[in-house]
């Protein structure tokens, strides 16, 4: 039996080496994707530049003195209205955009984003980045598009990482590569397990002086060991990402979840009534959870007109987005929504999958330790290769100085 283990994880491992190595290195670079799009992007996600001019529509809001001081901070001119500011501005500089939701900025100098519908023939969605406070349009990129420039760089890393640049298929195929190195982490420790007289030390450490073979064994079988616990975590949420639909029956199976809770139904005016302007979903969002700020709007769409407003409360593990859901009707009216903090013990779970993936939940220590792993697929192919190299070099040596050594001592 152990003689098959050996076989399997060397010939699953020889085969999707590649993949899983590949997957790996990006998600080492995924772990800092905001900073890294900041840091190639400056103008959409750290602007620093003051506004010299009044922004356009903001007559009559401006704070008193502004037209002496030669200018307004970012923070002094943000309009009343700052959704419905971007959506108009959009509407001017690409009146053909079928705006779907709107992202706020995710820092200081960033500017709003505004994201289209999907193109059912691509399944790539337009980007676009707005400032209302100055009433600039300030530029759009195509998620996930075959362009290597500084606009797209992270964009098409993270779609290489989630989807192998393939769509649902690639998609899928990833989900499957974390399943396969799940696997190779499982059969790989219990390959290593310490045996009869070999105790931990020996398996845990890297035997210095020995020979090249030796050496890389061990490194081979130490640090697979040493962060199998890490592996198991990303392969886990990794695949669960993937597979969201069967990992939710799962837990479901054995935890209670919860959605998006109900509210009371509409009263019977409520589908007379008027549309509610995008700054006012947001607000009435806010009401509900008036700690939170808000990250994402849907905006009403079809028909059923429904908005959602998704928001990041204090000490939620998702400090990106947040996992704080409002739904509503068009006028305004909160549908349904969903507290993170609040919620029943497999949504907590379901809830860590991401910011588990991601190392966001655990701090910066976490996000370096991640991005080192993401190393591990390609060292341990590497080493593996080379290994079974060796050994077949090694038999073919063998076996072509067999005759000769017959010979001589005949």
């Amino acid at each position: 039996m152990r003689r098959a283990f050996v076989l399997l994880h060397r010939w699953v491992a020889l085969l999707a080496g590649l993949l899983l190595a590949l997957l790996g290195l990006t998600g080492s670079l995924m772990v800092w994707q905001a900073e890294l799009d900041a840091a190639l992007n400056p103008a959409w996600f750290a602007r620093e530049a003051a506004c010299e001019r009044p922004p356009a529509g903001l007559a009559g809001r401006l704070p008193r003195g502004y037209e002496h001081s030669g200018g307004a901070t970012l923070a002094q001119a943000a309009p009343a209205q700052p959704v419905a500011q971007v959506l108009a501005l959009l509407g001017q500089q690409a009146p053909q955009a079928r705006a779907a939701i709107v992202v706020a900025p995710v820092g200081p100098g960033a500017a709003y984003q505004v994201w289209e519908r999907r193109d059912p023939a691509t399944n790539l969605r337009r980007e676009h980045f707005i400032d209302p406070a100055c009433g600039d349009y300030l530029g759009s990129r195509v998620r996930g598009a075959w362009r290597l420039d500084r606009a797209h760089a992270v964009p098409l890393l993270y779609e290489l990482h989630s989807r192998l640049l393939a769509g649902e298929t690639g998609h899928l195929v990833a989900g499957v590569g974390a399943l396969v190195l799940l696997g190779l982490t499982l059969s790989g420790v219990w390959l290593a397990w310490p045996r009869g007289s070999v105790g931990w030390g020996r398996v845990l450490g890297i035997k210095t002086g020995a020979s090249p073979a030796r050496l890389w064994f061990d490194v081979h079988r130490a640090l697979g060991l040493w962060l199998a616990p890490l592996a198991v975590l990303l392969c886990v949420t990794g695949a669960a990402l993937v597979f969201s639909t069967q990992a939710r029956w799962l837990v479901a199976g054995v935890l209670p979840t919860e959605r998006l809770a109900r509210m009371p139904a509409a009263s019977d005016h409520a589908g007379t009534a008027a549309r509610m302007p995008p700054d006012g979903l947001v607000q009435q969002a806010q009401r509900a959870f008036p700690r939170a700020t808000w990250s994402r709007l849907t905006l009403p769409a079809g028909g059923e007109a429904v908005a959602e407003v998704r928001l990041l409360q204090p000490q939620e593990p998702r400090i990106d987005t947040g996992n704080t859901r409002v739904r509503l009707a068009a006028t305004g009216q909160v549908l349904a929504r969903y507290d993170p903090l609040q919620a029943p013990a497999g949504s907590v779970v379901l809830d860590w999958v991401f910011p588990l993936h991601s190392g966001e939940a655990l701090g910066l220590l976490a996000r370096l330790l991640w991005s080192l792993f993401g190393l591990l697929p390609a060292l341990l192919l590497g080493t593996g290769a080379w290994l079974w190299w060796r050994r077949r070099v090694g038999a073919a040596l063998r076996q072509s100085a067999a005759p000769a050594n017959a010979r001589m001592s005949a």
